[in-house]
């Protein structure tokens, strides 16, 4: 039996395609966000219930499962456990084992040149044109932004990559680019609080020298105090995720 799942965006040309296969039965969780797939409610949960070995399922792309390789692995897993089959219209049909072989390699040369930088690979020049403020597709733009209310609240690269399921060097692109906008309000922050401190300084000292380094004395402390909390964040995180591990 063919069972087609669709989820995301261009949810009509999906389900399109998916007729057109055709399928036996259609399974669809909409324009939710890919957690859903992991919900014992979702769709994609009763599919594979539904599913008997020996049945087929079809899905119009792989993003419809995740972005993540790790996560298409884990799904590739899934369907040899229940002994399905798979067909991804919009590739060229290969068998589990091929598709894993697939991801593995791709999985370990996003890697090759930067092994050791912040547990995370090369991001693909295709991720950085699709997860940004200014992508066309509007499912990637939420999810962008999404991921910045995430790091915004103090959550790490990982729990963003996992949560979102998006490749972990993504994660941490968004990550740079958020502490760059961040950088640049301190900075305008900081010279709102220098012109003060100089008009405040007029008022008791007449001394130019004073004035220049009172000004300088509080955007240093402001400066100092900015770094020292982010210091301890990222310090914090990775002893959370050790700890996690562990349990």
């Amino acid at each position: 039996m063919n069972l087609g799942y669709a989820r995301g965006y261009q949810l009509t040309q999906q389900l399109d395609m998916l007729e057109d296969y055709p399928v036996d039965e259609l399974f669809s969780d909409g324009a939710q966000e890919v957690e859903a797939l992991h919900s014992p409610t979702s769709e994609f949960q009763a599919l594979m219930n539904f599913a008997q070995p020996g049945d087929h399922l079809v899905i119009a792309s792989w993003e419809v499962v995740s972005r993540d390789y790790r996560q298409l692995l884990a799904c590739l897993d899934q369907l040899e456990t229940r002994e399905l089959t798979l067909d991804v219209l919009n590739l060229p049909q290969l068998t589990i084992e091929e598709w894993r072989q697939v991801f593995r390699w791709s999985l370990r040369n996003d890697r090759l040149l930067h092994p050791v930088l912040v547990k995370a690979g090369k991001e693909r020049d295709r991720s950085k044109d699709a997860y940004s403020l200014f992508s066309k597709e509007p499912e990637a733009r939420k999810l962008y932004r999404e991921m910045i209310w995430l790091l915004v609240e103090k959550s790490s690269v990982r729990q963003v990559a996992q949560q979102k399921r998006v490749p972990i060097e993504t994660a941490y692109r968004v990550q740079q680019e958020l502490k760059q906008v961040q950088l640049a309000i301190i900075l305008v922050i900081c010279f709102l609080l220098a012109i003060f401190s100089i008009k405040l300084a007029e008022s008791y000292f007449d001394q130019l020298w004073i004035q220049v380094a009172i000004c300088i004395v509080v955007t240093l402390v402001i400066l100092w105090n900015v770094l020292i909390d982010t210091e301890e964040t990222e310090a914090k995180t990775p002893v959370k995720e050790k700890k996690a591990s562990k349990i």
